[in-house]
């Protein structure tokens, strides 16, 4: 990356960062909102997440090491002690709160959470390395290695309920397999440990024989507990997430057989999200596709970065320069329809790159995630 670029990205990167530390906090300092609108009114009712603030716990951390500051701690520190409050007494953490305080349930998305959850310690915990943060990763790390997993085979089940007792239909579920692999990358990067990198191997294998499809490439998000694939939607930003993120982890874990298993699959996997997802009229990638050419008309913000570092990862296992012209028209793309004159991008546009009406800037799925990983992938990668 010349010069001017870096720069730029890094100051696209700080007004991010910024946005949240002056918006964000409730007036009292007692907590951060968990809903904004476009217009920065905070909406103090709306549902509060452990996966949405395990979020900014990373991006607020990651933000203090990547920029060398310790300007985002406050805010790293806030969303830890509130997590804790989501502290599950059976093990693991709760999936989210109304404002009444009564604890939300989602069978099919709190095994994920709890992925996110060890994912925002891992890299919180190189901010505030403290006994306390080492005993919750490690009490993380046994919950999701035990309760979550299949007792007689390496696989994860979804659909246990609040007491973590199995549901009438139990499900496995990609985003749990993904998601947990991914956090306990972050653990291992930390700690090396052998058990950690045999957990990754794994889960990296399961990724690739169970939940890519390989005649189309396309991520399968669910089956039954029996392996019967369940209905499918072909989802563009899991692709390209899917792609570089597999890729990423067999190189941190330096297995050589998974690093060319990944990346031989990262290429026919981003060729198609660019055959299917690619709006050649007006710029940007359409979410969800299908075989047929028909795409989905909006664009959301986090399909639009994980494309741009699934490209970047092809280019640098082929060295085309399709690939890198392809995701410099992305980067272009977003910094001229998504990121926000006030730091944070907008949640959506439609074809003619105009905000989607009615959707909050921040909200219980949108938090501090897809983008902080995309400026921290292209300041150390592009």
């Amino acid at each position: 990356m010349i010069k001017d670029q870096q720069i730029q990205i890094r100051k696209e990167f700080e007004n991010y960062l910024q946005y949240w530390v002056l918006h964000m906090f409730r007036k009292d300092q007692e907590g951060v909102f968990p809903e904004m609108s476009m217009d920065n009114v905070p909406n103090e009712t709306a549902d509060m997440g452990s996966m949405y603030l395990s979020r900014i716990m990373y991006g607020a951390s990651l933000g203090c090491l990547k920029l060398k500051t310790d300007q985002y701690k406050p805010l790293a520190d806030m969303a830890f002690d509130m997590l804790t409050e989501f502290k599950n007494p059976l093990g693991g953490y709760f999936w989210g709160r109304k404002y009444n305080m009564e604890w939300l349930d989602d069978a099919d998305n709190v095994n994920m959470a709890q992925a996110f959850v060890l994912y925002g310690l891992a890299e919180y915990s190189r901010l505030n390395d403290s006994p306390e943060v080492r005993k919750l990763i490690d009490e993380q790390v046994g919950f999701i290695q035990t309760t979550l997993k299949d007792s007689t085979d390496p696989y994860y089940l979804d659909g246990f309920n609040e007491q973590w007792a199995r549901g009438q239909n139990m499900t496995r579920a990609f985003a749990t397999h993904f998601h947990t692999m991914e956090a306990l990358l972050k653990v291992y990067e930390n700690r090396k440990e052998e058990k950690i990198k045999n957990s990754i191997q794994s889960l990296l294998h399961i990724i690739l024989d169970r939940f890519i499809d390989k005649e189309h490439h396309f991520c399968i998000h669910r089956f039954t507990e029996d392996w019967e694939m369940l209905p499918n939607e072909n989802w563009a930003g899991h692709n390209a997430e899917c792609s570089w993120v597999i890729c990423h982890a067999a190189r941190i874990i330096n297995d050589q057989n998974l690093i060319e298993k990944t990346e031989e699959v990262a290429v026919l996997m981003m060729n198609e999200v660019v055959r299917l997802a690619r709006d050649k009229t007006n710029g940007g990638y359409a979410n969800l596709i299908s075989e047929n050419g028909v795409q989905e008309a909006d664009k959301s913000w986090w399909p639009q970065a994980e494309v741009v570092l699934g490209l970047l990862n092809v280019y640098k296992i082929t060295g085309e320069e399709n690939y890198q012209r392809l995701a410099k028209e992305q980067i272009s793309y977003i910094q001229k329809y998504f990121v926000h004159d006030q730091g944070e991008w907008k949640p959506g546009v439609n074809q003619k790159g105009e905000p989607l009406e009615g959707t909050p800037q921040i909200f219980f799925w949108k938090s501090m995630y897809h983008t902080v990983r995309y400026y921290d992938y292209l300041l150390t990668n592009l």
